[in-house]
């Protein structure tokens, strides 16, 4: 349970992509993320990006230790079109550790959402592709013994689902791949999990909608985004992972220091306009709840956003900051037409 929501937030930030290169080729077969793109692909797609570097943090008792700045990095790009039946939208986020900042550790995560919208935050069909490396350190000992008996052989947790038409369908896979593959190898991470989830013939899980959920349960980065973008302090939002459910819930308030960092480096012109949004995520039928934040610029909510932290371990702590130097890997547009749009 704790689990997978923090798997949720470590695809969404474990580990650690940039320059934009036209769009995907159609894989074949083909997942409900290609098929929602497919099907409901328009010209002159809208696209936004963001690339980040990201800091770790070693906590004691969530007090931190030791901070190591550039141990990896990571992008968002969203891209988003109107089309006949209402409108279409992709969100990528990737993020890695560079393995020769971190001490040898590879780390790295990938997942890609699309959604239809019936309209402008309406939900009517969504679907996630995704997966990452794992590990099993519950302990700071556990993760130092981890570097000393790194192996050829790293493993990954791969996950798909759909939600649309009053239901939800997800499945889970584990994979292998070569350690000397590392997060500048994602473009080929990419497709060989792809090509290895596809070639798995087990049917995804069904699950009935939560008791209670209004609409279709969302994707967890299209859920963090309708937060961002809505103009009430408070919100609450309905998402689907690994075959479970759960309820996002934030709050925003003005953070004049962190706007005063981000106005410094250039990256804001109003330091008064930096918000930070402290979000808790709660799986639905345990009622475990994992918190997170992240910062963002009012009036420009459409932008990925300019930081977020997570608690990825009891003893680590990762935040990713936006820093259009960051060194990232080359990364694919999903929707035919799309440009960067910084």
């Amino acid at each position: 349970m704790l689990k997978t929501r923090r798997y949720i937030l470590a695809f969404a930030g474990n580990a650690f992509a940039f320059r934009l290169l036209g769009a995907l080729p159609t894989p074949a077969p083909k997942f409900d993320v290609d098929r929602l793109l497919d099907a409901n692909s328009a010209d002159h797609p809208n696209t936004f990006s963001r690339k980040y570097i990201c800091n770790a943090t070693v906590t004691l008792f969530s007090l931190p230790l030791v901070t190591k700045s550039g141990v990896g990095s990571g992008y968002t790009v969203i891209e988003e079109a109107a089309c006949p039946s209402g409108n279409t939208i992709s969100i990528q986020f990737g993020a890695g550790s560079w393995p020769e900042s971190a001490r040898g550790l590879n780390r790295l995560g990938f997942i890609q959402e699309a959604i239809l919208e019936e309209s402008a935050g309406k939900p009517a069909e969504c679907a996630y592709v995704a997966f990452m490396t794992t590990s099993q350190e519950k302990s700071l000992d556990q993760a130092k013994k981890a570097l000393e008996t790194s192996g050829a052989i790293v493993p990954y947790s791969a996950a798909q689902g759909y939600s649309g038409h009053g239901h939800i369908a997800s499945r889970v896979d584990r994979l292998q791949f070569p350690s000397k593959l590392t997060w500048r190898d994602i473009p080929v991470l990419v497709s060989r999990a792809r090509g290895e989830m596809a070639a798995d013939s087990q049917p995804k899980k069904d699950l009935p909608v939560a008791p209670g959920t209004p609409g279709t349960p969302a994707t967890f980065l299209y859920v963090v985004r309708a937060a961002l973008r809505s103009p009430a302090k408070h919100t609450k939002g309905h998402l689907f992972f690994n075959s479970k459910q759960f309820l996002l819930e934030t709050d925003k308030e003005q953070d004049p220091a962190v706007g005063a960092h981000f106005a410094g480096r250039k990256i804001v012109a109003n330091a008064d306009k930096v918000m930070k949004l402290s979000a808790t995520l709660t799986e639905r039928h345990t009622g475990e709840k994992t918190p997170f934040h992240l910062w963002y610029e009012a009036g420009a909510e459409q932008m990925p956003p300019l930081r977020f932290d997570y608690q990825a371990k009891s003893f680590l702590r990762l935040t990713f900051e936006a820093d259009t130097a960051a060194p990232v890997p080359p990364i694919r547009l999903a929707l035919a037409g799309s440009k960067e749009n910084a």
